[in-house]
Order: structure tokens, then sequence, then C-alpha cells
């Protein structure tokens, strides 16, 4: 579900103002170059190697919350990666994939693992979440937007790990983003979990984003 913010995003009015922003554009359309040539319609799966791409952070949002109050403001200044368009393109890439007939489902974190959640406490025998759980793990691309931002628990971190695992099994990508840094996330999401997400991406398809949050610079206009 495309969040009504983003409803217009496409790669051409992606505003570039900032060296990262230059970074994560022009990652994201190698990407779905390499992405085209190597995914096997029939099969349903990459048929090369480590086909996850993440825009993620530097210093994450929980590594920041937890230091001093004295030193949050700063280093969220000099290590922000909120507000750098990881969503906008996320969404420009998941239209393109579908344009170009390729099944894609792209999800929020915290409502995707609401969902589930609510999924999982209905007296239905499962099939509510064995469905949405099924679209997870055999549509040809996940988009996965600010994965770890949802509340921790013992079964989201169970969730995580099934639908990363059967992908990573099957080879089939995932296309994610976070504020959270490699440490942080593998803490909200779990470790096995994190190691398969993040291990499954190449190093130059694995971005550590920082730079100046765009919503602030709107609002300052």
């Amino acid at each position: 579900m495309i969040p009504s913010e983003f409803e217009n995003a496409r790669f051409d009015n992606y505003q570039i103002e900032s060296e990262v922003q230059h970074l994560l554009s022009n990652t994201m359309k190698a990407y779905l170059k390499l992405f085209k040539d190597s995914f096997d319609k029939k099969q349903n799966r990459d048929t090369g190697e480590k086909p996850n791409l993440g825009f993620i952070a530097e210093v994450g949002e929980q590594r920041i919350r937890s230091l001093p109050s004295a030193d949050r403001s700063q280093i969220k200044h000099e290590k922000n990666s909120f507000g750098l368009g990881k969503t906008h393109l996320q969404v420009a890439a998941s239209k393109w994939l579908m344009r170009q007939g390729y099944n894609t489902l792209l999800v929020s974190d915290i409502s995707f693992m609401d969902e589930l959640m609510q999924a999982r406490r209905m007296d239905d025998g499962y099939e509510m979440l064995n469905k949405l759980l099924d679209k997870a793990l055999n549509v040809n691309v996940l988009i996965w937007d600010d994965i770890g931002k949802s509340k921790p628990s013992e079964a989201k971190e169970g969730m995580y790990y099934k639908i990363i695992n059967e992908r990573y099994r099957a080879n089939r990508p995932i296309v994610f983003s976070s504020n959270e840094d490699r440490g942080t996330l593998a803490e909200r999401i779990g470790y096995a979990a994190a190691s398969r997400l993040l291990g499954n991406c190449f190093e130059d398809h694995l971005i550590e984003c920082v730079g100046q949050d765009w919503r602030l610079r709107k609002e300052k206009v």
C-alpha cells in the first residue's frame, strides 16, 4: 500500500539536493537494472547472489535515544537519517517494477506488523494470518519501509524471522529502509533475522544514510 504522502512519487520528481540523495537515487536505479537481468519470473527467484537492497542509518534512532540528553541533539543533527527520500525511492521502485510486470508488495513496518499481530489473534484458524504471510513470502519483490520501527515483541521477532528467512532461502529480494543502524536494527527485529536481511545485500547495496532532513529544510523555506 502506497502512503498518501507518496502517491505521486516517481524517479523523475525525486529532488536531489545532497550527495547522499544522489547516492540513494543512483543506487536504486542501478539495482533495478541488475534485478531485471537476474530475476526469473517463472521460478519466482533471483538467479544471482545477495538480491536485497537496504537503506539504513549510520547511527540508529534507538542508539540516539539511549544517549545522554545533552548529546542527543548534536548527534541527531550530525548523523540524521530521516527525511532523505528513502520512502519516495521505494515507492518509485515499486511503481517501476509493477510496470515491468513484477508482483510487488510495499509494506510500512508499523501497519504491517499490526496487521500480522491482529491476524494472529483472530479466531479463524489462522486463515487471515496465512493469507498475509503467503503474499509476503511469495511476491516477486517485497518492499519493506521503515523496518524495525514497530515496538519489538517476541511474537513480532518470530514474524520477522519467518518472512526474512523464507525469502532468504528462496532467494527472493527484499528492498528495505530503516532509521536504525546495523546493531539497533538487530535488536529491534532479532539477530537471526537481521543477519539474513543485511547479509543478503552486497556491500554497495547496503547504504548507511546521513544527511539533512528534507522535511525540516522544507519547513524553514
